[in-house]
């Protein structure tokens, strides 16, 4: 094979690089059926009216006397966090009064179900926006996965195809010609090719443009003094104190989320920008960083979660106190 021809036949092969595609893609947005970054909408279409302080949120309240021989620790921490204490103290000295109106007495346990209600409606919302963001990550994320696991398919294949190729054209040429120098020319392009392929499968990165103007991540990282994204009543609670060591459950997210590694090595190029992804309006999302946004969302949603358990206990009190009286 002339000089010429060796290099036809090399920049042939070459070539088809541009066919399979190179190791990072930004893809665009699906038309139909897979997930894309707008492709699920996670905030109500209707507009909530501004969210009313709970009593007690100006002032502060300390449990009465009777409040405390009437209910135990927890669920005056549980119900000052809720902002209902004054009506807990309220409710614990009727209860203890002789001269109690009954009327009155109703309508305060009306109004102190109704806060409570109220607050499960807004564990709930905040609980279902978190799970709704985490799912919109992870189906994002299982479609890269799923364009890339194709990719490194293709690339593998034509490894594979280009290094047996190599072989069979440099065997033809040296049983048709007796030359060496084509033979070796194919070898060298084939090896080149194969290596090539299989270097680009090891590397294969697919990224999205992943957008999140209403970012709660981000309100839990810089920690305003008046939230936008949560409700007084949740943003209490993820400000009291309520493990041994007297770390706030907004710590324990934290705590979390840079212990698991979701922030990348500390101090490293790899944090910073995972910080601005994750705590911005949203950037160019590789499967990695969507899947540690989604396990972020899942530990602050946990987290939220348990203010559940707490409620039951206030809750379960009431219930026994209001069992007494009648």
């Amino acid at each position: 094979m002339s000089y010429s021809g060796r290099i036809h036949l090399i920049a042939g092969w070459c070539g088809l690089v541009l066919i399979v595609g190179g190791c990072t893609t930004v893809l665009p947005p699906a038309d139909h059926g897979a997930a894309n970054e707008s492709s699920q909408r996670c905030v109500p279409a209707m507009t909530k009216r501004a969210r009313v302080a709970a009593a007690g949120d100006e002032t502060p309240v300390t449990p009465t006397t009777e409040a405390r021989s009437r209910f135990s620790s927890d669920a005056l921490q549980v119900a000052e966090v809720v902002g209902v204490l004054p009506l807990v103290n309220h409710l614990a000295s009727d209860t203890g009064s002789s001269r109690r109106d009954p009327l009155a007495s109703v309508v305060l346990r009306q109004r102190l179900t109704e806060i409570l209600l109220l607050t499960l409606f807004e564990i709930t919302s905040t609980t279902a926006e978190l799970t709704c963001e985490r799912d919109r990550a992870d189906q994002v994320a299982d479609r890269i996965d799923e364009i890339d696991g194709a990719r490194v398919k293709r690339l593998t294949i034509a490894s594979i195809l280009f290094g047996g190729i190599a072989s069979i054209v440099s065997g033809g040429i040296g049983l048709a010609a007796g030359a060496s120098v084509g033979g070796e020319a194919a070898d060298v392009a084939g090896g080149a090719l194969a290596s090539w392929f299989g270097v680009s499968a090891l590397f294969t990165h697919s990224e999205v443009e992943f957008r999140h103007e209403r970012n709660v991540l981000q309100e839990i990282w810089e920690d305003p003094s008046q939230p936008r994204l949560f409700s007084p009543t949740i943003w209490r609670y993820l400000h009291r104190a309520h493990d041994e060591k007297g770390k706030l459950p907004r710590e324990q997210v934290l705590d979390s989320w840079q212990q698991a590694g979701r922030m990348g090595e500390n101090g490293s190029a790899a944090e910073q920008e995972r910080r601005r992804l994750f705590f911005g309006a949203g950037g160019r999302y590789g499967a990695a960083e969507l899947h540690a946004r989604a396990s972020m969302l899942e530990t602050l949603e946990a987290s939220i979660r348990l203010l559940y358990e707490e409620l039951e206990v206030l809750m379960r009190e009431l219930a026994e106190e209001t069992a007494d009286v009648s």
